[in-house]
């Protein structure tokens, strides 16, 4: 059990959880969340938005889930399983970061984590999102590290993105983007990583709850992934 630092609201829809933990997660990791006993039934996984003096997570109140979570006050207990998943290659030199609604999280801490590789990195985050919503301002101190940021309200990230520049991206968001995306990667010969929001049981790969189909079979989005190289994913 961990307690809860912070817990505040951005907007109607997302919320900013602060949680003890010391643990040095990897960009795109996440944690299976509960703070219930028996229902619902399964934790929620959640991205790893950040690591500051504790564990930092952006949250979309999706349904009764999240609606616990949000509920949460300062000194309250949860359970918090993790880090899980694969992560982003930090060590490049070059790269473009795209998020879409709540999927813009992890890229947070993936931002980070290459700037503190070199700070000479090239990092571009686009984000996508809707025409009400604060989520952006949780992102604006990343370029203090020389991240440049580019807001996309409504309509099409992807009509924001030079795919003739942008030879390496990493996605994460709804899977109609990340498919979008790889596409348009592909077309212009650059290699998209997208990071996969599926519903999960277990977080550890042991029930295959989470399996998804890949050019090289059925893959457990928690234990191979949640990242995929999206060219694997999408055709």
């Amino acid at each position: 059990m961990i307690r809860v630092i912070k817990n505040i609201d951005i907007d109607d829809r997302y919320f900013f959880l602060k949680t003890e933990g010391s643990i040095e997660a990897k960009a795109g990791q996440f944690y299976m969340l509960r703070a219930w006993d028996n229902y619902p039934t399964l934790s929620r996984p959640i991205s790893i938005y950040n690591v500051s003096d504790g564990l930092e997570f952006l949250i979309e109140e999706r349904g009764e889930g999240t609606n616990l979570l949000r509920r949460l006050k300062e000194g309250d207990e949860l359970k918090a399983y993790g880090p899980y998943g694969n992560s982003f290659d930090i060590d490049v030199k070059k790269v473009a970061l795209v998020g879409g609604g709540v999927g813009t999280a992890p890229m947070y801490l993936t931002a980070k984590r290459i700037k503190e590789k070199n700070k000479n990195a090239e990092v571009k985050l686009y984000l996508g999102l809707d025409e009400t919503t604060r989520l952006d301002e949780m992102f604006y101190d990343l370029k203090d590290l020389g991240v440049e940021i580019f807001v996309k309200r409504g309509g099409f990230i992807t009509d924001i993105i030079d795919f003739k520049e942008e030879k390496l991206i990493y996605a994460c968001g709804p899977e109609a983007m990340l498919e979008n995306i790889t596409k348009l990667s592909l077309k212009e010969g650059s290699i998209c990583y997208v990071s996969l929001d599926t519903k999960m049981a277990c977080g550890v790969g042991a029930c295959l709850g989470c399996t998804c189909k890949t050019k090289n079979g059925n893959k457990r989005t928690c234990k191979e992934g949640p990242i995929f190289l999206g060219s694997d994913i999408y055709e």
